[in-house]
């Protein structure tokens, strides 16, 4: 069953973000808490759409989603953040589900396509991708400003606009 998260998930869907984010190494230094998740995704203005699939009755994975504007295409698209589905629960169509579900919502906001990225090597996700059609972009990568850098390039942004 994939829905959306309700505030009984939060610490379910905290301690899957916690799983997908240690799987290219350490656990990032701020863990994710139900607080967190509370805060921010299961409110009133969450920051980004959140989504759970059940199995057996419990949450078992997720998918977190915003809606950007694509300038490429002239128009809205959906951006998948994040989609996890703990191992034991693989294979029974729960990520396919949040896909779907992720689609489903990404027209009802008239998004032109859903996008996400791929960690280099994940051959599994690649395989589950191509499966539900996506198709490659080519060549990426992804780029990250933050900490110290972040702060000294946005202090020379604050006279602008």
């Amino acid at each position: 069953m994939i829905r959306a998260a309700v505030p009984g998930d939060a610490g379910a869907v905290a301690g899957l973000i916690n799983a997908i984010n240690s799987l290219d190494g350490p656990a990032p230094s701020r863990p994710m808490t139900a607080e967190i998740v509370l805060r921010d995704l299961i409110c009133a203005a969450p920051k980004a759409l959140l989504l759970v699939a059940e199995d057996e009755g419990r949450v078992a994975g997720f998918a977190t989603a915003a809606l950007i504007y694509d300038a490429e295409r002239c128009g809205w698209a959906m951006m998948l953040l994040d989609l996890y589905v703990a191992p034991e629960s693989r294979r029974r169509g729960l990520a396919r589900g949040l896909m779907a579900a992720l689609a489903a919502e990404a027209g009802r906001h008239g998004a032109l396509c859903l996008w996400w990225g791929v960690d280099e090597g994940d051959d599994e996700a690649m395989l589950f991708y191509r499966a539900i059609g996506a198709r490659s972009e080519g060549l990426f990568s992804g780029e990250l400003l933050e900490g110290a850098a972040l702060a000294r390039l946005a202090d020379e942004g604050c006279g602008a606009a």
